[in-house]
């Protein structure tokens, strides 16, 4: 399961209660694909960036999941569909594995050590 962070926006011209089913009906796309909602944050009613669908203002829900790639595709999906979701965005956040670390060659197979060498064979030569 990969670990996704997404962000909806839905129309603030929509009721409390439309607006909790909204969320309801998202929470269940993504239990009955087999993922786990880890946390959900409703922000509010926030000012967007720009107008969208003929809104200046949206309602925010930010969620953070682990889910496989189909369940997501089915997320987004919806979000298409429902038409109270105003924008969306969903991001795969990176593993937390560390990188292996790279081989380093031995100096002498370095290109900088020439250059470096060159660099004060020429520097001598101007103080001579």
């Amino acid at each position: 399961m990969n670990r996704y962070e997404s962000i909806f926006v839905i129309n603030p011209e929509v009721g409390e209660e439309k607006r909790k089913e909204v969320i309801e009906k998202i929470k269940t796309i993504i239990l009955s694909g087999g993922g786990n909602l880890l946390s959900l944050d409703e922000w509010g009613l926030r000012r967007l960036a720009y107008p969208a669908k003929g809104c200046e203002e949206g309602y925010y829900c930010f969620l953070n999941l682990e889910a496989d790639p189909p369940v997501m595709e089915g997320l987004e999906r919806n979000y298409r569909t429902i038409e109270e979701i105003i924008r969306y965005l969903s991001v795969r956040k990176k593993s937390e594995r560390k990188p292996k670390p790279k081989k380093v060659k031995p100096e002498r197979y370095r290109p900088r050590i020439r250059k470096k060498r060159e660099y004060y064979e020429r520097r001598q030569r101007w103080q001579e």
